[in-house]
């Protein structure tokens, strides 16, 4: 489906192989500026193979990957986070020794301040205090974040990710093994990013809250993309139900 205004991110005929083996043929996906997209297809599908290519993790055999038109095919991880774009991983990775308030303060002063607007004048501390509260952890500000719980280490593992100020977050099975209440409760902050303008490609095996959170829905079976569309229509389609659904 093409977006009617300049995408934000355009992936663009992306191959990868690992050998003789290729986990992505020719995909090609465009994000638009604050567009919620879902990320679905069956274990080896290539999801997860896609957005570590988008995030720099793996290096592309073919095709492009460009952010606001710029080609970033070749920019090393880090330079990508400058660049706008982050992850949140599936199991988090917090700076275990760190309290919650002081894991994202790293984050803003090596890659946060890097995009911040001119007008934004507070210091550090103020803008990690507020990010920690936009998640919900106040109350844990001081902890140390080995002592947090599933869904406590996930909402910091988000706000890691925001105090990066992307562009674009990708949100790679952020809601894996929390409870019914605990996946709305994060469903909630992900969602919240659109109001921030921030873009999200969400990659989840829970399909209420998939089909809760995307305006768009991409279906990816065999490292090809086999969908992408309108989420209702997506998984009617005979081609998903057969390949996703195994109906």
């Amino acid at each position: 489906m093409e977006n009617q205004h300049q995408p934000l991110v355009r992936v663009s005929d992306i191959t990868k192989k690992f050998g003789g083996f290729t986990a992505l043929s020719n995909v090609s996906l465009d994000i638009a500026p604050g567009e919620r997209v879902g990320l679905i297809g069956p274990n080896g599908s290539g999801k997860s193979t896609l957005v570590n290519c988008i995030s720099g993790m793996l290096e592309i055999d073919g095709g492009d990957i460009l952010l606001n038109n710029t080609n970033i095919s070749q920019l090393a991880p880090h330079a990508r986070v400058h660049a706008g774009i982050a992850r949140s991983f599936q199991i988090p990775r917090p700076f275990k020794s760190m309290s919650v308030l002081e894991n994202i303060k790293v984050v803003l002063t090596f890659s946060g301040n890097q995009r911040l607007d001119s007008n934004d004048l507070r210091s550090t501390q103020e803008r990690a205090i507020a990010m920690v509260e936009s998640v919900g952890l106040a109350p844990k500000m001081h902890a140390i974040s080995a002592s947090l719980t599933q869904v406590e280490l996930r909402k910091l593992e988000l706000a890691r990710a925001m105090s990066a100020n992307p562009k674009l977050l990708i949100a790679d099975e952020a809601l894996a093994g929390l409870s019914g209440a605990e996946v709305d409760e994060v469903l909630v902050l992900i969602m919240n990013m659109k109001s921030k303008g921030v873009s999200v490609l969400l990659i989840e095996h829970i399909m209420s809250a998939v089909m809760q959170f995307s305006e768009r829905l991409v279906v990816l079976v065999a490292g090809n993309k086999i969908a992408d569309g309108n989420p209702q229509d997506v998984i009617n389609n005979p081609e998903v139900i057969r390949a996703y659904l195994g109906e």
